[in-house]
């Protein structure tokens, strides 16, 4: 199956005529980053891909529907598009009851709107009590 994730968003980018920055900007990202991105070289996280589809105007099912065009099949696993650890995080909510689910969104919430400093700090504070 062909999972060009990457040229999928380029060609979305390309036909709006923005540029790397334009987009990059709006994701939350850099120009860097997507660039390595729309050429496959760089794996890309369901909450990036879902800033991306964001940034370009454009709905996760509209991306998988493109994606699933352009493979010729359908998606029997559109997870396989995805990381190792965003994999492993759908298998284990696939599991869990939908309450949990719930739950589980909640706190990814809250995760997403710290801040990356805050993040940095909290990782430091864990490795100096170590």
């Amino acid at each position: 199956m062909d999972t060009d994730i990457g040229g999928i968003l380029k060609r979305r980018r390309l036909s709006r005529n923005e540029t790397l920055e334009d987009v990059a900007f709006r994701a939350d990202t850099d120009a860097g980053n997507l660039s390595r991105i729309e050429r496959n070289r760089q794996d890309v996280t369901v909450q990036r891909l879902g800033r991306l589809c964001d940034a370009l105007e454009m709905t996760l099912a509209e991306f998988f529907q493109e994606l699933q065009g352009r493979s010729g099949t359908a998606l029997s696993d559109p997870a396989a598009a995805f990381d190792k650890h965003t994999r492993e995080l759908l298998s284990v909510v696939g599991t869990m009851s939908p309450a949990d689910r719930i739950t589980l969104v909640e706190m990814a919430r809250v995760l997403a709107k710290r801040t990356p400093a805050a993040r940095r700090r909290q990782q430091r504070s864990k490795t100096t009590k170590s």
